[in-house]
């Protein structure tokens, strides 16, 4: 596309409208609709005119997780080119590139459509007031995170003798058994409704497209699946989050970003390195470190850097049960203050804090398409051509409560016969169902344990009782679960990018008389369902998102709220029935 269509937020790309996507826009002109695959990272390069350094994104932990240099947030403003100012975008290209006339239903490809005076958008010739033609519902994508256009041409066999077709998308009766594709030259016709087989277009292969990389992959096996362009199976992006932690290591890399490469590679001659930092970087440096200290905090930087576990959230979940508040609260990046725990929660739960700044950088590492990434399953659609140096990211900043459980209590828990036999049972479940679906399996995923299963209903829980009480709704609030051997914690928080934060009405909720009512008000709100007693005993469930007591009507939560895409919840190892983690509450 060479004209600008239209906007989206910078945290949307990293979530909703990110590579491989497809996303649909209203012309700014005609108001014409216009269906747009985004284009991949080095498309992102290529369009990213003055420069990308206003834009980079730090957060050293998470990348020496992911193995970048560093992360971009989605270019926003303007940049100067030869006296002008001229915006700088994201690059979308058409897709699907079959569109339809909504007066006469004609479909065909976009080079056989009238362009209007400006050239911004499509138009029937053959209909009166020529209206502008429209996306085609239905795309095809596969498990391997293909995206094609429908086999169109293909799915219709014509009469003998019709030597130029003309295909109309016609709609005849209820249903999708209603829609039909015809041939108006030989009057032909098929039910769509026989492309949504369960096995994949019938007679059909998979083409291999990649419209966000260019060109297509050969040799693919996988069935292609009918859907429509906006179904919410088409894209499923996989992000990897950090919290910021109080940190020298952050500022200090932030003033040493421009020379980073240079002292990398003066490291291993010391007098060079100290030259270069004495010509280059003591000039403008606002703090009173010499050329030797920064020398050195810079090899104390690479050495830590270079140790770092892969999972993060252990140091999280270390600094969450540490009161902040003491120290300089204006420079403190997150601000934990330690709230009193009730006495009602005593053996239960063992700490409780208002998270009054946090800062989460939230990085786009990939995508799927049919189902969501769940436990590193299935493999992540890349979002580039070959490996870059670094990955999109936003920065997002807010507030939040954290709670964690007496670990010795959830231990002892978690340890009892009838709880390990209930979890065996699901592991079996969930085992069967992913054998009777074709899939491989080598063992229970790592999150269908009890410890697990029991903060996460919690967290949903939490979240459920506290937007009908902070002032904001489920859609606006997101979990992040501290679940190991040495973890039983989590933390529901919201933010905003680009902001100073949010205004306080959730980190209020962790004072201990609003906190206490809280707990209890929702454990009581999941005692029962009224999908119950089918949801209970898990009925309602399929088994392959290892859940149990848990349905629409309790504990999920919007999609965009949870970690694992509402799976493995069971409402009864919380508080509905004697395998209840707080069954002493709630009797």
């Amino acid at each position: 596309m060479s004209k600008n269509v239209g906007s989206i937020r910078r945290s949307q790309i990293i979530s909703t409208f990110g590579p491989g996507a497809i996303v649909d826009f209203r012309l700014p002109g005609s108001g014409a609709l216009l269906s747009g695959v985004m284009q991949g990272l080095e498309a992102w390069e290529a369009y990213t005119k003055g420069g990308y350094k206003q834009d980079v994104v730090r957060e050293p932990r998470l990348e020496v997780l992911l193995g970048v240099d560093h992360f971009r947030a989605p270019p926003v403003g303007t940049y100067q080119r030869d006296g002008q100012t001229k915006d700088r975008v994201l690059p979308i290209e058409r897709f699907p590139d079959w569109l339809s006339c909504p007066e006469c239903h004609v479909i065909n490809r976009s080079g056989h459509w009238a362009p209007s005076r400006n050239g911004d958008s499509l138009h029937c010739g053959k209909c009166r007031g020529k209206p502008a033609v429209v996306p085609v519902r239905f795309v095809t994508i596969c498990e391997n995170g293909h995206l094609n256009d429908f086999p169109w041409t293909s799915w219709l066999t014509h009469e003998a003798g019709c030597s130029r077709p003309v295909l109309a998308l016609k709609t005849v009766g209820a249903g999708i058994g209603g829609l039909l594709l015809t041939c108006k030259s030989c009057g032909a016709d098929r039910s769509m409704a026989e492309a949504f087989s369960p096995n994949g277009i019938p007679k059909h292969k998979c083409g291999g497209g990649r419209p966000w990389l260019g060109g297509r992959e050969t040799g693919c096996e996988a069935a292609p699946r009918i859907t429509q362009r906006g179904a919410s199976n088409v894209y499923f992006s996989i992000e990897q989050s950090a919290i910021t932690l109080p940190d020298w290591k952050v500022p200090f890399r932030e003033k040493i970003a421009d020379f980073v490469d240079m002292l990398d590679y003066l490291d291993d001659d010391e007098d060079k390195m100290i030259d270069f930092i004495k010509k280059k970087i003591l000039p403008n440096w606002d703090a009173p470190e010499s050329a030797e200290e920064i020398a050195l905090r810079f090899r104390e930087m690479k050495e830590d850097n270079s140790g770092i576990e892969g999972d993060l959230r252990l140091d999280e979940f270390r600094m969450l049960l540490t009161d902040t508040s003491s120290s300089d609260e204006s420079e403190m990046i997150l601000l934990n203050r330690q709230q009193p725990v009730p006495a009602t929660f005593s053996g239960m739960i063992s700490w409780i804090s208002s998270v009054e700044r946090l800062r989460e950088v939230r990085a786009l590492t990939g995508f799927t398409r049919l189902r969501a990434q769940v436990g590193g399953k299935p493999d992540a659609v890349p979002l580039s051509r070959s490996d870059l140096s670094w990955l999109p990211a936003v920065a997002m900043h807010g507030e939040g409560v954290f709670l964690s459980l007496d670990l010795e209590a959830v231990s002892a828990w978690e340890s009892r016969p009838e709880v390990v036999e209930h979890l065996a049972l699901l592991i079996q479940t969930h085992m069967d169902t992913a054998r009777a679906e074709g899939k491989q399996v080598d063992g229970a995923p790592s999150q269908l344990n009890a410890r697990y299963m029991l903060i996460h209903t919690l967290a949903h829980a939490l979240i459920a009782r506290m937007s009908l009480d902070s002032g904001y709704s489920s859609s606006a609030l997101r979990e992040r679960l501290y679940v190991g051997p040495d973890m039983a914690g989590l933390l529901i928080y919201t933010s905003t990018p680009d902001a100073d934060g949010t205004m306080g009405g959730l980190s209020r909720q962790a004072r201990p008389a609003r906190m206490e009512q809280l707990v209890l008000q929702a454990l009581a709100d999941h005692e029962l369902c009224s999908a119950d007693p089918l949801c209970y005993e898990g009925m309602a469930r399929s088994g392959s998102n290892g859940n149990h007591a848990a349905c629409h009507n309790c504990v999920f939560l919007p999609e965009t709220s949870c970690e694992v895409w509402n799976g493995f919840l069971d409402r009864s190892l919380l508080s509905a029935g004697p395998l209840s983690f707080f069954k002493n509450l709630i009797e």
